[in-house]
């Protein structure tokens, strides 16, 4: 089915695959981690590997994140206007009291995680914990993605409708729709107070 979707994919090798799951993740998460499942599943690449690129992918992109935050406390205009923000002290209040839980369930609220990823680095939340905690995130995420993915491949009724594909794009829309929803819902309302 791949090969009439998506023909380059199949005729790129293992380790082209891999570097494309990867640069993926750092415009698309989300797709990025349907693409490195469905591969999996169609056999294209080691479900192992797959894992791993997806891994390597966001766990890369996310520790970019925090070392952009981390140097950007050299431009002290920056660190002046945004140590004094209200929404940058509760944050940072919060981050530095519980800063493995927050960062770990930052992970799965879409939209909070480029600025508070690279607000950890900013407010020099240690790195040992700011990577322990994603790497324990992204690996959980992308195994419940991974462990839907081989859910809906395996499903014999599925395979018997030749409903398997769409149930992969159905999938994906229904990930893509969700990741909205509650980006939008995560981003604060600006109100007169607030500006």
């Amino acid at each position: 089915m791949i090969e009439s979707v998506i023909p380059s994919l199949a005729a790129l090798p293992s380790l082209g695959l891999f570097f494309v799951i990867i640069l993926t993740s750092y415009i698309f998460e989300d797709g990025a981690i349907a693409l490195a499942a469905f591969v999996a599943v169609q056999s294209l690449l080691a479900w192992p590997m797959a894992l791993f690129a997806i891994f390597v992918g966001i766990a890369s992109g996310d520790t970019i994140l925090y070392l952009l935050g981390h140097y950007a406390r050299r431009y002290r205009g920056l660190r002046a206007r945004l140590l004094t923000v209200k929404g940058v002290r509760d944050a940072r209040h919060l981050l530095r009291r519980h800063p493995f839980l927050n960062l770990f369930l930052i992970r799965f609220i879409p939209g909070l995680r480029t600025v508070t990823y690279s607000l950890s680095g900013f407010l020099s939340i240690p790195i040992g914990t700011f990577l322990l905690s994603v790497g324990i995130a992204t690996a959980t995420w992308t195994g419940l993605i991974f462990w839907g993915a081989f859910e809906i491949d395996r499903s014999t009724w599925l395979a018997e409708q030749q409903l398997t594909g769409w149930a992969f794009m159905i999938a994906v829309v229904v990930l893509v729709i969700i990741n909205r929803l509650l980006r939008r819902r995560a981003r604060p309302k600006l109100t007169k107070e607030s500006v």
